[in-house]
């Protein structure tokens, strides 16, 4: 069973997802250029809300050793033992720290509570973990080079201390949080850590033809004498109304999270923390604090995306976009469940606007009436599988 989550949002003049030059991210879409903000940073941005409503969060980080060794330095450990644990803990989950730094080639997702779990790990075997040799440094500051004799002994160490605990540092590392299990995890290397998310994300994007524009401004120099600017530049910024999207399968988070009720919990703060919050870029400077025009959820056996029905662009019009956004988006959702012979488990929608589209289900005042009403269709699909 899936929850589609359909959203058409107005932002105003904002630039909150911006590419290595700092424009705002862009796509061609039916030959029309849009705006675009990624996946990735409204995951993020709902992500944090989510842990903080269900009290359970995580951290991404490289910096796993250097964590577990300011933990240990807390605790009362001198600080060249405390990076030698913080770097074993690394070492028994089969990756190397930097020599410099002790960061990981690598970001892992984890529980923020493995950090303290590890330390009571490396306070278990303190022993043979204040043993192990720490990279020598140049005087630049550069790790020094070691004949291939001296790094094979010094692996060899390392390996024989680490194997005691290798297997706990691991079940540890690759513990999973809800938000894990919501959206997922990969990690090449290690098979083990990688989590398939039970949600799909994709980049909302403009239903009309958009481009970004150039603000220049300036900056005064209150101390100067003189009346010029201290600072000239210019900024990229759009406007749009977006196409957004997320399909859940309720049923695989279901498996991972080991109930449908632990599931609902976290799929109902999902919903509300994707359909609420914004990415942060570039907010203080323009507030892009905005709610949804129409959202549209939907339980089906099959997910379904509705990004074509603005395949092509939405021209301008003095009407804006919003209200023919929300025509387009019902009458292809008529039409593509008509083709596809499936109306799905059930459906609904609110709106800001005073359309009544009948295609897109039953019709809900407030974002809290809709999210309830898709959990508790769930929850009564849930009840003939489980049968």
């Amino acid at each position: 069973m899936y929850l589609d989550i359909h959203a058409l949002q107005t932002l105003p003049y904002s630039n909150v997802n911006r590419d290595g030059l700092g424009s705002p991210k862009s796509c061609f879409y039916g030959g029309a250029q849009r705006i675009r903000v990624s996946s990735q940073s409204w995951k993020r941005a709902a992500r944090l809300v989510v842990e903080k409503q269900i009290v359970a969060p995580t951290v991404r980080t490289r910096q796993i050793a250097n964590a577990v060794r300011h933990l240990l330095v807390e605790q009362g450990w001198p600080a060249d033992d405390a990076r030698r644990a913080g770097r074993a803990m690394v070492q028994a989950y089969g990756l190397e720290p930097a020599e410099d730094d002790d960061i990981t080639s690598v970001l892992l997702w984890l529980p923020k509570t493995v950090v303290t779990d590890l330390a009571d790990i490396a306070t278990q075997h303190r022993e043979q973990i204040t043993q192990l040799a720490l990279p020598e440094l140049d005087e630049k500051g550069k790790p020094k080079k070691l004949s291939k004799d001296e790094r094979t002994k010094r692996e060899a160490a390392t390996k024989t201390a680490v194997a005691a605990f290798s297997a706990s540092v691991t079940d540890i590392l690759n513990r999973r949080s809800p938000t894990i299990s919501l959206l997922g995890r990969m990690l090449a290397d290690t098979p083990d850590h990688t989590v398939d998310g039970a949600t799909q994300v994709a980049h909302a994007f403009t239903v009309h033809e958009a481009a970004p524009d150039f603000d220049y401004f300036t900056a005064v120099d209150d101390l100067s004498p003189n009346s010029g600017a201290g600072h000239l530049a210019t900024a990229e910024f759009a406007t749009g109304t977006f196409y957004r999207y997320c399909t859940v399968n309720v049923h695989q988070l279901s498996e991972q999270l080991g109930d449908l009720d632990a599931a609902l919990g976290v799929l109902d703060a999902w919903i509300r923390a994707f359909l609420t919050v914004v990415p942060s870029g570039k907010q203080n400077s323009t507030a892009p604090k905005t709610a949804p025009d129409l959202v549209h959820l939907s339980v089906r056996h099959a997910s379904c995306s509705l990004a074509a029905a603005f395949e092509r662009a939405i021209p301008t019009s003095p009407a804006g976009y919003a209200g023919p956004a929300r025509d387009i988006l019902a009458d292809y959702a008529g039409r593509i469940h008509r083709f596809l012979n499936d109306p799905g488990v059930w459906s609904g929608y609110a709106t800001t606007g005073n359309d009544t589209p009948s295609t897109l289900g039953d019709k809900f005042e407030s974002l809290d009436d809709i999210t309830q009403a898709a959990c508790d269709a769930l929850l009564d699909a849930a009840q003939p599988e489980a049968a």
